[in-house]
This record gives C-alpha cells, sequence and structure tokens, in this order.
C-alpha cells in the first residue's frame, strides 16, 4: 500500500514514506514554503495493524485541514480521496492510495555455490499453536547460540496485516553471537522485553541481514536436522504447556486483560517511537545532505579561489606589459595634462581666493551684527533691572498702602464702637 499527495489539477504528486512522512516548511520529507506553514508542521503515519495512514497535526499555529475541518494537535486517520491542506488558506492537496497486491512469500533455503564465497542464508518461520479459545499464543522459542549460521528475515511492510509469530530470542545469546552492527537502523527489528525476564521479543521488519561464516554444506545440512529434532522435542513441550494452560484458562481472564492493556501501551510506545526513528532518520538524512553540500561547495570554492589566482597573475602580467608600452607614449600626454591641470589648479586658487575675500567680508559684517545685537541686549538687560526695581518700589507702597488701610479701619471700627456705646 503506497500513498500519494496529488495537487488539485494532477500535475504532480508526492509520494509518501513506508513509515513516517514528516510535512513542514523547512528540513522536512514534504517541503511547503509557505508562512502559514511552520518548520515542524504535521507527519503521515503509516498504520501497519489498522493499514491506513494517519494525520498526525505537531501543534501547529495555524493547524492542518481535512476537508475544511481543522485539525490541531491531534491525529486522523485518512481515507483515499481526502483533501488536505497545510496551514491557513494552503494548498489543497489530495490524499490517493496505491493498492498492491499483497504476496506471502514461503521461506527459504539460499544453497552457497561452489564458484563464489557467497554466504549460504537460512530463513524459516515455526509456526505457533493456539490453544481453543484462540486467546493464548505459545511461540516457539530458538536458542541462537545453538544455531549460529541462521539469519532472520521478517515479513516486508508491504505485506498487510497477517504477520508470522513473532520469534523468542535468549537474551543470554548476545554475548556469544556479537551483532556486527553497533548502531540500530531505520528498518531494523525492535526487540521489546516481555514479561519473563531473560526473553526479548524482536518485532517489526528486518531488512538486514546477520553475518554468516563461510560454511560447509555438510554443517548446514547437519544443523538443519538438529534443528528438525529440536522442533519435534518442542512440539511434545508444546502440548504439554497447551494442556496445562487449559487447566489454567479460567484464572487466565484477569491475565489476558492486563495483557491487552499492556499490548496497546505497548503499540502507543512503538508508533511514538516510529514516529521519532523517523523524525531522526530524516533529520540525519537532511544533516547527511547538507554535510555533502558543504563539501562540495568547500570544494568549488577552493577550485574558484585557483582560478582567481591564476586570473589574477595573468592579468598583472598583462598589465604591466601594457604599462611599459603605454608609458613611452604617455610621456608627452602626461605631460600636455599636467600642465593643463596646473593652468586649472590656478583659475581654481583665484576663485577660491576670491570666496574667501568674500567669505571675510561676510564674516565681518555678522561681527558688526553681533556686536549691535549685544549692545541691544545689554540695553534691554538694563531696563529690564529698571522695571525691576521700579516693580519693587511699587510693590512697596502697596504694601504700605495695605498697611495704612487696615490702621484705617481699626480706628473706625473703634470711633463706631465708641459711637455705640
Amino acid at each position: 500500500m503506497k500513498g500519494f499527495l496529488h495537487s488539485q489539477d494532477g500535475s504532480y504528486a508526492f509520494p509518501l514514506g513506508p513509515k513516517v512522512t514528516t510535512v513542514g516548511r523547512e528540513n522536512c520529507d514534504i517541503s511547503i514554503n509557505s508562512p502559514q506553514v511552520d518548520n515542524q508542521h504535521a507527519l503521515i503515519e503509516y498504520d501497519d495493524e489498522q493499514r491506513c495512514f494517519i494525520l498526525k497535526d505537531l501543534n501547529s499555529t495555524t493547524g492542518t485541514y481535512v476537508h475544511d475541518c481543522r485539525v490541531q494537535n491531534a491525529a486522523v486517520r485518512l481515507s483515499h480521496g481526502d483533501f488536505l491542506r497545510f496551514g491557513f488558506n494552503g494548498l489543497p492537496l489530495e490524499f490517493r492510495i496505491d493498492q498492491q497486491q499483497q504476496e506471502t512469500t514461503m521461506p527459504s533455503i539460499y544453497q552457497r555455490q561452489s564458484s563464489s564465497n557467497s554466504l549460504q542464508l537460512i530463513t524459516q518461520t515455526i509456526p505457533s499453536r493456539r490453544t481453543t479459545n484462540g486467546i493464548i499464543n505459545h511461540q516457539q522459542q530458538i536458542d541462537v547460540r545453538q544455531n549460529p549460521g541462521f539469519s532472520l528475515r521478517g515479513r516486508p511492510s508491504s505485506a498487510g496485516n497477517k504477520r508470522t509469530p513473532a520469534i523468542i530470542m535468549n537474551t543470554s545469546s548476545h554475548g556469544s553471537n556479537g551483532v556486527r552492527d553497533s548502531h540500530v537502523r531505520s528498518n531494523a527489528w525492535t526487540i521489546n522485553n516481555t514479561s519473563n525476564p531473560g526473553r526479548s521479543v524482536i518485532n517489526g521488519s528486518f531488512s538486514g541481514e546477520l553475518e554468516v561464516p563461510c560454511q560447509d554444506n555438510n554443517e548446514i545440512t547437519n544443523r538443519v536436522d538438529q534443528l528438525e529434532k529440536e522442533v519435534k522435542g518442542r512440539d511434545a513441550e508444546i502440548r504439554e504447556l497447551n494442556d496445562r494452560l487449559r487447566s489454567l484458562e479460567p484464572l487466565s481472564s484477569t491475565f489476558t486483560n492486563e495483557v491487552h492493556t499492556l499490548r496497546s501501551e505497548l503499540e502507543k510506545v512503538k508508533r511514538e517511537k516510529q514516529a521519532a526513528s523517523g523524525l531522526i532518520s530524516s533529520l540525519q538524512r537532511e544533516l547527511h545532505s547538507k554535510e555533502s553540500d558543504l563539501v562540495k561547495l568547500t570544494r568549488e570554492i577552493e577550485g574558484l579561489k585557483t582560478d582567481s589566482r591564476d586570473k589574477d597573475l595573468r592579468l598583472q602580467s598583462l598589465q604591466a606589459k601594457l604599462n611599459l608600452l603605454r608609458d613611452r607614449g604617455r610621456a608627452e600626454e602626461d605631460r600636455y595634462t599636467k600642465e593643463k591641470e596646473l593652468v586649472n589648479l590656478r583659475n581654481k586658487i583665484k576663485l577660491a581666493e576670491q570666496q574667501i575675500n568674500e567669505l571675510n567680508e561676510s564674516v565681518n559684517r555678522l561681527k558688526s551684527q553681533l556686536q549691535d545685537t549685544e549692545k541691544q541686549l545689554l540695553r534691554l538687560n538694563q531696563n529690564e533691572q529698571n522695571l525691576k526695581q521700579e516693580y519693587e518700589q511699587t510693590r512697596e507702597q502697596l504694601a504700605e498702602i495695605q498697611r495704612n488701610e487696615t490702621i484705617l479701619k481699626a480706628d473706625l471700627a473703634l470711633h463706631l464702637s465708641i459711637k455705640n456705646f
């Protein structure tokens, strides 16, 4: 199943990644150069269980629109024919699904040819037995320490929801096997611890292959026989365990509920991890591409610098030759031009002297005007002082008049009081 984002006129289409596709303005799988789109706007994730694409908005400022319905900091399940817009008034994109035929491949054995030194790879899946109620699955266990010559291949992501039973590996085998790759790839198997200590469940799709040492066909056939014997013995053990599980079915209801809740939590964690791993892988790709671009640019700049240096040296040599040839013919021209320049300079000096004289006259005029204004200011200051003195005198006179009025009023009041008596 492949997803595409088609333009409204159908002129171009953006293919979606198998797991996670980031959408944003910069450093994303699908870059949209618009101010309404954030740097990390949204991501489109493929859910293997639901077999559908899920759109997640990364808490963008303007939101993501599905059929004119705004989605912000939330997830929406996409279907064929949905119209998406990233940001307000963004470019409408139609979501389309390209269904492909899903094929389930049987386990195969690749024999080593005698002419080449290629490795022999054996892929084997062991079916699991189910109880009658179909709730509890017993998974076949293979000890990797006993079979170092086998490699495990997972079902590809395009094969749908049908999965082979998970293979449980003993965690103590990591010390003896020593997986060669030190870093975890984005499409590698992810190991999640189960409830039993000392066991790890391998989930996901593994595209790489474990390196197998060169062995002879006889050793491989012996190991295959050993595996068949072990499978027969394990089948008997599985039957015994199934009988025990049937006896424990009444008590397993609560345990199954807990297992379902734990599985749902694990699925959520897996989805978040896949989204984060997709973002990290896209960022790593962008960093690698930028580093390669920087290396290319530095090389180009160094080449341009060397070319410019060579050209500068050539130009300098040519200029020296031209100067030698021109110096002979320009000697007289230089003299003539210098004489003209001297005449022009003398004329300019005369004009400058005239301008200086005019400026001196204007300066003298301004000085006389300044002196006149200073005299006027002195007169004004004297007048102000005289006015201040007169103002103070009149103020004193007013104060005396007010005193006399108060005295007269007091005298009148006394006379009136005396007359009344």
